[in-house]
């Protein structure tokens, strides 16, 4: 029994013949990749694509960690820890030139000058600005969240199928290790009129 959960799309189908015969499928999160008699085609929700069977030259399945997905984790984490580590300094810098201008701002009121003072103005902004500095350390906790999510998928990685028809490609993945398109391909190997290299 399959669970699907109601805010999730069902996996897009690809627009078949009406005597095209379906051999076997491979769900791909919300795209679909289909063996028929004929083809194979992969459909998506704003796309479609095929390979005729008689031109397939080469099938390949693979499993790869997702490199690039782990190095933006570890960058990530990095930035965080920057962010954490200036997130105090930068607070109090703002606040002590915020209290340095006092004296200055102090005279502009006395002197009754009309609207806001240069120093006065200048203490709200850094004010302000101080106030902002206490979210860095919220934006370091968002990153660190970022970040375990990122090297989580690329530890989790993806299995890749590539089929080569002449100068064409076409390639689909799904995240994990996945036997089922293992079985897909030796299914596609199945059918291939000649000698599949997989």
């Amino acid at each position: 029994m399959k669970l699907v959960l109601p805010f999730t799309a069902p996996p897009a189908r690809p627009q078949l013949a009406a005597n095209e015969r379906v051999v076997a499928e491979a769900v791909l999160g919300g795209d679909t990749a289909v063996l028929t008699d004929r083809r194979v085609v992969v459909a998506g929700a704003n796309f479609e694509q095929s390979l005729p069977l008689t031109h397939v030259a080469l099938v390949r399945v693979r499993f790869e960690h997702t490199v690039r997905d782990i190095v933006v984790g570890a960058v990530s984490i990095v930035i965080a820890l920057l962010l954490f580590a200036i997130a105090s300094p930068v607070r109090t810098f703002l606040l002590n030139q915020s209290a340095g201008l006092e004296t200055a701002a102090r005279q502009e009121r006395e002197n009754g000058a009309e609207g806001q003072g240069l120093a006065q103005g200048m203490q709200r902004l850094l004010g302000a600005l101080a106030a902002v500095a206490r979210a860095i350390p919220v934006a370091g906790w968002l990153l660190l969240v970022f970040a375990a999510a990122k090297i989580a998928l690329g530890i989790i990685g993806r299995t890749i199928v590539s089929l080569t028809a002449g100068g064409s490609d076409l390639v689909f993945s799904k995240r994990g290790r996945d036997p089922t398109l293992h079985d897909f391909v030796t299914e596609i190997g199945r059918h291939l009129p000649g000698p599949a290299r997989g």
